[in-house]
């Protein structure tokens, strides 16, 4: 049937069948029904066993009446579906359609295709199959009824079941050779395929997922789980007691009067009543996906019967409180969203265990009847591989900006190997290792040359710089460079922890491991004639699963870019000074130095690194005089450990716009043919300028210090960025130049707040949930560390110092007692280099006093209280020691 939708690309079965014969799991038994007995069980005993049969296929029964007050009905409804004499789908369509001739309001999809089950009449019949079917094809796009989509479902899990267990083949006409049919029953079962099939419909990549352990996985509805999980989200939004004194009297009053019509019956008028409480129909349009017994296309009064007994379900068994059942709706009967498909759909399991066969069993009978399976489980990530690698480094970087002009052609023969060996005969026919390899084009062959590489085999995905025996050229150029300049390269490798986390290979097999310490360990490693460098993940490393790949391989490339150049370039010098710094420049910037400048803990430290491994984007938030911007631009040169034009600083403002944080139309004057001309160009503005900086480095991190952050129209200068700070992995269309856009995962943000600044505007939720947040107090501690390693010109008082500190702790003490906690003086007011009782006096006066007098609302009379002799007097109750010169 996949040929009935050529439109749409779809997932192919076998090799999807494949993994799927590897792992699949047993199945629990289908519910239990006698439909033998429908003609001689009496109508109360009817209703009984109908009723625990769909609390036994049901997530939750929202009309238990529904059996008693329809035995009836339900007992013919029931004798046609099992023994009525037209197809199937139409038996079926006329129980489950509202309007035919045996629905029954009240009973939903969810019941009639559980009784399927009971008579083995038919396959699973649910959403999941049906999305499960969609994405191999197998399911048409807009059925117009129940009895198509039972039809096409039905057809679907037939040609599933085909394949799931092949069958001999039979002959048809003229001798042809034709598949047999394969009934639901047998082979490994209608189960199985339902199974399947649901895993299908959860996948993202290449990977099948595991079998679902969701009760209502197979469901029509969703789970008590599923309410019980939204009833503590809309609480966690807005607690109850909160949600009760938010609500206006006229709402309180239209539901109350909805319990009242609903506990008398008046079904009509409760609906009524609880529309205008809440006239949004965002709560109508989920309840079919609360409760699949309702729809829109129902009679008015079966829509309001049917909400009421919903209603009352929700309140008696999950305790909803009634102001919170529109919510509750809207939140739980979600429909469930189809799985986002990754950039790069990635290797799976049976990537590894092909290669494994193909080792064992290399043979062309063998590959012929594995060909489908070998595309999309080795090829085509092969492929995607090679390319996002190509887009994202090979091409803006190694190829533009160094000029390398590496081959990257995702064909075999170029930047990929054939599946096919050509050794005429002396060993199998195909290669069980399979390379990506990334070399310059100048040379006769990938052989002759150093090369960026990706090794997929059995036990593994490995990728990194390979320099094979061959290369004579590029490996005499590489071990004179590495003899020369081994602690430059040495120094240049270090970061990132590279040396600790890569491997590094000798001998002919690369079978041999060294340990890299030491440039004299580089050296001694240099000088094998096979070498190779990089990362091995084995078959169960989720990485080799997801989209991050591609970013994971393209940085250790840029990680270990210093081996090749000492391979590509006669004088790699200006790259590794780069990299590593010149051996006379200053010492390098590490956590002693962020504390010499910060007077910062190292706990204040490792808490700040783990927020910025969480997100990539932060704000230090405090008082005036805290050293926020200090902090950050400290912290700058440690990330970016202190490399040249990696960190940027800006500082917004009120007038700062879009146009020159990301893009905008310039006007500029231009000299064409002598004469002058007026032309408006798209240029970068200063976020994207330095994250075109950022990408062709991809492992050099680079930081962006926003200073002033809510000074800003914060919604006009980021506008799509928004999305980008959170989902880093995707990409957005600017709209002045049309271009698609990233943020690179090596570009950090760090930001400054003042929170007192009147003139600022609030965060809202929506750029706030983006950051992380570090308060920066004001700190005593930090003054005095400071103070100790700045020792005060006052060498006749030699407690001048401490009783710095003390002004600090009781001006903030008093600011706390008479303002709140908000409002303090920070500490960097206090530190001034050769600080005396002249200088002290001039910061008071000019930096603190204002200050205050800001915080006091402009009442000079307030001052008096904060003078630094009444506040250093305040504890011991006497006049104390005066501390400044006025």
């Amino acid at each position: 049937m996949a040929k009935d939708f050529p439109h749409r690309r779809v997932l192919p079965l076998a090799p999807l069948l494949a993994q799927f014969r590897n792992t699949c799991a047993l199945l629990t038994a289908a519910p239990t029904f006698q439909p033998d007995t429908l003609d001689h069980t009496p109508d109360a005993i009817l209703a009984d066993e109908l009723q625990r049969f769909a609390s036994s296929v049901l997530p939750v029964v929202f009309h238990p009446d529904v059996f008693r007050r329809e035995v009836g009905f339900l007992r013919h409804a029931l004798s046609h579906l099992f023994r009525g004499h037209d197809a199937l789908p139409e038996r079926l369509s006329r129980c489950v359609t509202p309007g035919e001739a045996y629905h029954v309001p009240g009973i939903g999809p969810g019941f009639w295709s559980a009784m399927l089950q009971v008579s083995a009449a038919g396959p699973l019949w649910c959403p999941a199959v049906e999305r499960g079917l969609r994405a191999l094809g197998l399911f048409p796009d807009n059925p117009r009824s129940v009895a198509e989509r039972f039809a096409a479902t039905v057809a679907g899990c037939e040609e599933v079941g085909r394949n799931l267990t092949p069958q001999p083949p039979s002959l048809g006409r003229k001798g042809e050779s034709k598949k047999a049919p394969l009934p639901l029953g047998e082979g490994l079962g209608r189960g199985s395929v339902s199974d399947f099939l649901e895993r299908v419909s959860r996948m993202t990549g290449r990977e099948l997922p595991s079998a679902s352990t969701d009760s209502a996985a197979f469901a029509w509805s969703v789970s008590s789980e599923d309410i019980q999980r939204s009833v503590r989200e809309i609480r966690t939004r807005l607690p109850l007691k909160k949600r009760r004194e938010a609500t206006a009297p006229a709402v309180i009053e239209a539901i109350t009067r909805f319990l009242a019509e609903s506990e008398a019956g008046n079904h009509e008028a409760a609906f009524e009543a609880f529309r205008s409480s809440c006239p949004e129909d965002a709560w109508e349009a989920a309840l079919p996906f609360l409760d699949d017994a309702y729809s829109p296309a129902l009679p008015l009064a079966e829509r309001a019967q049917l909400w009421c007994e919903v209603a009352r379900v929700l309140r008696d068994t999950f305790r909803v409180h009634p102001l919170e059942l529109a919510e509750l709706v809207t939140v739980a009967g979600q429909p469930t969203p189809a799985p986002e498909p990754q950039d790069f759909p990635g290797f799976c399991s049976d990537t590894f265990t092909f290669l494994d066969e193909l080792t064992t069993t290399n043979s062309r009978d063998w590959m012929a009847t594995n060909r489908d399976r070998y595309q999309f489980v080795l090829r085509e990530p092969l492929v995607e591989l090679c390319e996002a690698v190509a887009e994202r480094y090979i091409r803006p970087v190694l190829n533009r900006e160094h000029g390398w002009d590496l081959e990257c052609d995702a064909r075999s023969g170029r930047a990929l190997t054939s599946i096919c060996k050509n050794d005429y005969g002396r060993s199998g026919p195909y290669q069980p290792v399979q390379w990506v390899t990334f070399y310059r084009k100048s040379r006769a062959n990938k052989r002759d040359d150093a090369q960026f590489f990706v090794r997929v085999a059995a036990d593994g995905v490995s990728y990194g710089f390979h320099l094979g025996r061959t290369a004579r050229e590029a490996g005499g150029q590489f071990r004179k460079a590495i003899q020369e300049h081994g602690e430059a390269v040495f120094r240049a490798l270090a970061p990132g922890q590279l040396l600790e986390s890569c491997h590094f290979w000798t001998g002919n097999d690369l079978a041999t491991e060294v340990v890299m310490k030491s440039p004299a360990d580089l050296r001694a490693w240099a000088a094998n004639k096979t070498i190779a460098a990089g990362i091995h993940r084995v078959p169960s490393d989720p990485t080799l699963r997801s989209d991050d790949l591609p970013g994971e391989v393209l940085l250790t490339f840029d990680r270990l870019l210093p081996l090749f150049a000492c391979a590509a370039e006669a004088d790699p010098r200006q790259l590794l000074v780069r990299r590593a710094g010149s051996p006379d420049s200053p010492q390098v910037y590490d956590p002693a130095s962020f504390h010499r400048e910060t007077f910062l803990s190292n706990v204040w430290l490792d808490r700040v690194m783990g927020l910025l491994r969480l997100k990539k984007q932060l704000i230090f938030q405090g008082v005036p005089g805290t050293g926020k911007t200090h902090v950050a631009r400290s912290l700058a040169r440690l990330l970016t450990h202190d490399r040249p034009g990696c960190v940027r600083l800006v500082q917004f403002h009120p007038a700062y716009s879009y146009e020159e944080f990301v893009e905008g139309i310039r006007v500029r004057n231009v000299e064409t043919d002598g004469r002058s001309e007026i032309v408006y160009p798209v240029e970068d503005g200063v976020l994207a300028e330095f994250a075109a900086q950022a990408t062709v480095r991809p492992s050099e991190p680079h930081v962006l210090i926003v200073d002033e952050l809510n000074r800003g129209n914060l919604p006009r200068i980021f506008g799509e960025l928004l999305f980008l700070l959170e989902y880093r992995d995707q990409a957005v269309t600017l709209p002045y130049s049309k271009r698609s856009f990233r943020l690179p995962e090596n570009l950090f943000v760090l930001a400054t707040m003042n929170q007192l600044d009147r003139s600022a505007v609030a965060l809202d939720q929506a750029l706030r949930r983006r950051f992380s947040f570090v308060d920066m107090p004001a700190d005593a501690a930090v003054l005095a560390r400071w103070l100790e390693n700045h020792p005060p010109l006052t060498p006749n008082d030699e407690t001048f110092g401490v009783r710095v500190v003390r002004l600090f702790e009781e001006l903030n003490d008093r600011l706390t007692r008479d303002l709140g906690p908000g409002k303090h003086v920070g500490h960097s007011f206090f530190m001034v280099p050769e600080l005396d009782r002249e200088k002290l006096s001039a910061v008071w006066d000019h930096h603190v006093r204002p200050l205050l007098l800001d915080y006091l609302g402009g009442r000079e009379d307030r001052l008096k209280d904060y003078a630094p002799e009444r506040l250093l007097g305040e504890r011991t109750g006497k006049r104390a020691k005066p501390i400044s010169g006025s």
